[in-house]
């Protein structure tokens, strides 16, 4: 099946085009964005977001880098009894915890460190903005490249999620005037996804094509992306 196909057949998705704002450049950051100084990019890095199996599975998410090795996993978010996700490194060792706020309006989404509760060690928090010409989402987090600045206020750090496209979707992470990553619908990885039922809240469950610039962090933006296709694609 061609990119084409799946193209045509997402278009009959009926999600209506939100977005006609303009699209900053894709860069590096003017100073390191990180949770986990380990994981930043040295340079442009592509990454793949498939989902796997259920609300129950221990590999609910797969990511992979471009030679398709395995970079991080994520759980479905009953795989455990503290109703979240957890975020793993290739090695499966927990990274954070991904937890959807209870009784939010709106819905919203708290990221800890791993076993830890909402209201113990949150480290990030994201949030849906509607417009009338926009969808976006709010990430707020504390940076972990920025523990030398003397002001707390320096320390944290918010980034915009912008969603574009029609028959595709695809979202920038906006940091100031620049783009520094992009989650967007694969063509190629999507290809079988279309004999599903292309209906936004059933069971389309898209691989995302990761784009992370140099001096942002690979684990960052796969929570951001996990948190999108939780809330955009309704993904279990």
């Amino acid at each position: 099946m061609s990119g084409a196909a799946y193209t045509n057949a997402r278009m009959n998705r009926g999600i209506t085009p939100k977005s006609s704002a303009p699209r900053y450049a894709l860069k590096a950051p003017e100073r390191q964005v990180a949770f986990r100084l380990e994981h930043i990019a040295t340079e442009k890095t592509m990454l793949l977001l498939k989902p796997h199996g259920d609300p129950q599975s221990d590999h609910a998410y797969k990511i992979s880098d471009e030679e398709g090795s395995p970079v991080f996993t994520a759980t479905g978010r009953k795989y455990n009894d503290r109703s979240c996700r957890e975020l793993r490194d290739s090695s499966g060792l927990p990274l954070f915890d991904i937890h959807t706020k209870p009784f939010s309006n709106p819905l919203g989404w708290v990221v800890t460190l791993p076993g830890s509760k909402i209201s113990d060690a949150t480290i990030a928090k994201a949030m849906p903005k509607l417009a009338w010409n926009s969808i976006n989402l709010i990430f707020s987090f504390r940076n972990g490249a920025a523990e030398e600045r003397k002001s707390e206020e320096d320390k944290q750090l918010t980034l915009t999620i912008k969603k574009h496209g029609e028959a595709l979707a695809f979202f920038d992470i906006v940091d100031g005037d620049r783009r520094i990553a992009e989650l967007r619908e694969s063509i190629i990885h999507n290809e079988k996804l279309v004999l599903r039922k292309m209906k936004r809240g059933g069971d389309h469950r898209p691989a995302l094509d990761i784009i992370v610039s140099p001096g942002v962090d690979i684990s960052l933006v796969t929570v951001i992306a996990v948190i999108v296709s939780d809330w955009f694609f309704r993904s279990g």
